[in-house]
């Protein structure tokens, strides 16, 4: 009798845990503004310009360049100046452009969200939940040239296993008497972990969230 019962509640999670997987997958299919591997809202990791131009309108579309790491970038932004605003960046460095390596998104009032809610304006804790609690792997907010710390992993978590595609850039919005010692001990490292004492002291938000071609 107990073997028989055992054996109905593996039943049991087992389809709920299909019945919630399957619901991820619908949601990413039927959400137009989902963040997936395969894209962010209505940008697809695999288009062309050509592609993308059909998808949204020429209208809809701002060329352009960055510097990275002393090189030249050429990007698209889409819906430019508008809260759904989303960046593209090209492999190519002139036209045709036919390679996308990143989709990036950078407006905390921006729709698009993973199945799970993560998003631009996100805190790390609700990062870290989304998880399964696992810490997240960044670069040092405090010897960066630009103040964020960029994601580099998330160590094995529900994130990584779901979204091996996901990256995106952090930023400390509030620091409640970080001590001292504290600082002098991570200031030379120069990889973060969110289990690190530090982040009891400082809240921390998501300023964008991007996914590459791997």
């Amino acid at each position: 009798m107990n073997k028989l019962l055992y054996i109905t509640c593996i039943g049991l999670i087992a389809v709920a845990c299909q019945q919630g997987q399957n619901q991820q997958e619908e949601t990413a299919a039927t959400d137009p503004n989902a963040i997936t591997c395969e894209g962010i809202g209505p940008v697809k990791l695999t288009y062309t310009y050509a592609a993308l131009d059909s998808a949204v309108g020429a209208g809809s579309l701002e060329n352009g360049t960055i510097e990275e790491g002393g090189s030249t970038t050429h990007i698209t932004k889409v819906f430019p100046n508008e809260a759904e605003e989303i960046t593209v960046y090209w492999a190519e460095s002139e036209e045709p452009y036919t390679t996308i390596t990143k989709v990036a998104v950078a407006n905390n009032f921006g729709p698009y969200q993973t199945a799970e809610g993560l998003r631009v304006g996100s805190m790390l804790n609700e990062v870290k939940q989304y998880n399964n609690f696992m810490p997240v792997t960044m670069t040092n907010f405090y010897n960066s040239l630009d103040g964020f710390a960029t994601i580099l992993g998330f160590n094995g978590g529900d994130l990584e296993v779901n979204y091996p595609c996901l990256g995106g850039k952090l930023d400390i919005t509030k620091q409640r008497g970080v001590d001292v010692r504290t600082l002098d001990e991570i200031k030379p490292e120069n990889e973060l972990q969110s289990s690190h004492k530090l982040f009891n002291a400082i809240d921390v938000e998501v300023v964008e969230l991007s996914i590459s071609a791997k």
